[in-house]
């Protein structure tokens, strides 16, 4: 039997890719997603190694059922790799003025799911011999540097990597990897759903959230292409010696080097906030 791995929120983008790379290198993938319409799409487009699973990362409830579902379809064999990649990205929006029930729902999806994901299927992830079982959470070089606006997003990439570095350690003692995967802005759809929004239309964020705006269209014509997170989740599984974090921008080893005030400063201009009086 072919080894699986276990990826979250494979409707699109990210996951889709990993799946696609997965599936072609000869692994059984096992992908979460929320739609049966969209299960029976992706049974096509990536033939017999995939495994939809109707799932929600958010609803807990139904973790106990997914994973005895899992569990018949191993027949006893390991989970080779469990992938948290289920995220959101939106809505956007200053710090001061976002509604706090708005950023639970984010936490929820990209923090608070990847843990419940890993404390559900981390008892499935078994390494065997020259075949460590690995841990991989995509995270974002938001998990390093916060720009304006989006805070809310970079304090889930950054609780992530909190969240990650904790793991590897307490997951040392039972041989599994765990891995943080770093993109920066990736030509995937979850930018296209990061649209205007008319709440910060006018007042003192208007100008800034245009420019975030120009900023998104520019990322999503310009971003690196899907297949780099695709390949770096490949190698972190089949690496022989893995590293903790695979950063995939620029942007991730700048932001070690430069001071933090020209960095403020740069970002500050970036999304056109202005100069202290």
């Amino acid at each position: 039997m072919s080894e699986t791995v276990l990826i979250t929120g494979v409707s699109s983008g990210i996951g889709l890719e990993c799946a696609h790379q997965l599936t072609e290198r000869g692994y059984r993938v096992i992908g979460t997603l929320r739609r049966a319409d969209e299960a029976e799409r992706l049974r096509l487009v990536l033939g017999p190694n995939f495994q939809p699973l109707l799932l929600d990362v958010t609803d807990q409830a139904a973790l106990p059922g997914a994973v005895c579902q899992v569990q018949e379809w191993l027949a006893g064999a390991p989970l080779r790799a469990l992938v948290n990649n289920a995220g959101i990205a939106s809505p956007s929006g200053p710090l001061l003025l976002q509604p706090l029930d708005e950023m639970r729902a984010m936490f929820e999806v990209n923090l608070f799911g990847a843990i419940a994901l890993t404390q559900a299927f981390a008892p499935l992830l078994r390494s065997r011999p020259g075949q460590p079982a690995r841990l991989i959470n995509i995270g974002s070089v938001s998990g390093r540097v916060t720009t304006p606006l989006t805070g809310c997003y970079a304090a889930t990439k950054h609780a992530l990597e909190a969240v990650s570095d904790a793991l590897r350690l307490e997951l040392r003692p039972s041989a599994i990897d765990v891995v943080l995967i770093e993109p920066g802005p990736i030509r995937t759809p979850i930018w296209s759903k990061a649209g205007g929004d008319p709440r910060y239309a006018d007042g003192p964020y208007a100008e800034s959230m245009q420019a975030l705006q120009r900023l998104v269209a520019k990322n999503a014509e310009r971003g690196a292409p899907v297949e780099r997170v695709g390949q770096a989740v490949l190698a972190a599984i089949e690496a022989r010696r893995v590293r903790a974090r695979y950063p995939l921008h620029a942007m991730w080893h700048l932001a070690r080097w430069l001071p933090t005030g020209l960095l403020d400063r740069l970002l500050a201009r970036r999304l056109a906030l202005g100069q202290r009086p």
